[in-house]
């Protein structure tokens, strides 16, 4: 391995939001060399990367041959895999690159509610990649967070503009939780992943809300009245193929807001503060976090 006691630590999805906010959390842990898996190491973000101390591999999960060298020496791996209908097949790859590097334990983050008997096509798809980590014989670990907060920034620019927040979730109450306490708890786990071997949690925010109730919320924080309009699936799916995503993104998005708006997110769990002792980002502190985004004013950091 890397060192008296040292354990590697390899990360995938490593520009990614969760990814980022993960090598975060463990930066200057002692005992752990981060590692970052990425396709384009001459990348701004993987420079960035670079600059901050991580080890960064060119790899790519769609292409197994590439992964052989980046696995080589890795301790634990975070598996996280972008939306894809691709995404079994990248998870397989990954399992299966562990596996031959004798990789000793996989945290994996999946999706909420994933199963193969699921109502959305993302937590079919996310299952088929838990069952590969399950049967890898590799100790695992297994993430299913909830909403993320960051999603609504895809409206960002209709709130800063003309103060609508455009979301497809109807009346939907949901957990939502910060993407970067996703990053927060996974790091938690690869700090002691013996301790939590072979569990599966569900981390969320600290309450449930509507939409409605976010833009009130991010109404208050820039100081403006916010409108949220709840997006019919068809205005939705236009609205978002006119923008040129591709169609089966398009396709993930539109089939969770048909399963919030019915209610699909309507919980909490202790979860987060069971595991890191402390107490998961509001939806209030993400909107004071990102105030900019949505056209306002940086707010003081505090903790709400």
């Amino acid at each position: 391995m890397t060192g008296m006691g040292e354990k590697t630590v390899l990360v995938t999805g490593a520009t990614g939001t969760v990814s980022t906010a993960l090598l975060g959390a463990l930066k200057g842990k002692p005992g752990l060399k981060l590692r970052a898996l990425v396709r384009d190491p001459a990348g701004a973000k993987a420079q960035a990367l670079e600059k901050d101390g991580v080890e960064v591999v060119a790899g790519d999960l769609e292409e197994p041959d590439t992964l052989t060298e980046a696995f080589e020496g890795i301790d634990i791996m975070w598996l996280l895999t972008p939306a894809s209908a691709l995404e079994p097949s990248m998870g397989s790859n990954a399992v299966t690159a562990a596996r031959k590097a004798k990789v000793g334990h996989i945290v994996r983050n999946s999706a909420i509610k994933a199963g193969h008997d699921a109502p959305n096509r993302n937590g079919r798809l996310h299952a088929l990649v838990e069952e590969s980590v399950k049967v890898s014989g590799i100790p695992w670990t297994i993430l299913r967070p909830h909403y993320y907060m960051q999603n609504l920034l895809s409206s960002a620019g209709s709130v800063a503009s003309d103060g609508m927040l455009y979301m497809n979730m109807g009346q939907g109450r949901v957990g939502m939780i910060d993407a970067r306490d996703v990053g927060v708890f996974g790091a938690k786990i690869i700090e002691s992943p013996e301790r939590h071997a072979g569990k599966t949690y569900n981390p969320t925010g600290p309450a449930v809300t509507t939409m409605a109730e976010a833009a009130d919320t991010l109404g208050q924080i820039l100081g403006k009245r916010v409108n949220y309009v709840a997006l019919p699936p068809e205005a939705a799916q236009q609205a978002m193929i006119g923008l040129g995503l591709s169609r089966w993104f398009v396709g993930n998005v539109v089939d969770y807001g048909r399963v919030y708006s019915d209610g699909w997110g309507d919980f909490v769990t202790s979860d987060f503060r069971d595991v890191t002792g402390q107490e998961a980002r509001s939806f209030r502190q993400f909107a004071m976090d990102f105030a900019p985004a949505f056209g306002g004013s940086a707010v003081p950091a505090a903790r709400a």
